[in-house]
């Protein structure tokens, strides 16, 4: 009835939140391991996606200046 639609609706709302957290808690972990090849890809929508942006926007932020640094370090040395 309307009670399991509801609760089934819910369950399926939570599972798609945490499968999400889990994307954008991976690729964290990656970064903070110095891997900044993970870029997450998971579809979501509103602060879950904004924040899924800012975070691959900050892993390409890191990328170009690790990039820089090595170009530099290779000049001077």
């Amino acid at each position: 009835g309307t009670w399991k639609d509801l609760t089934d609706n819910v369950n399926v709302m939570a599972s798609n939140l945490t499968g999400q957290v889990r994307s954008i808690a991976q690729v964290a972990t990656a970064v903070a391991r110095g891997d900044l090849s993970q870029r997450i890809t998971v579809e979501a929508a509103g602060e879950v996606a904004a924040l899924a942006e800012v975070i691959n926007t900050m892993v390409d932020t890191l990328s170009a200046f690790a990039d820089e640094v090595t170009r530099v370090a290779r000049e001077v040395g």
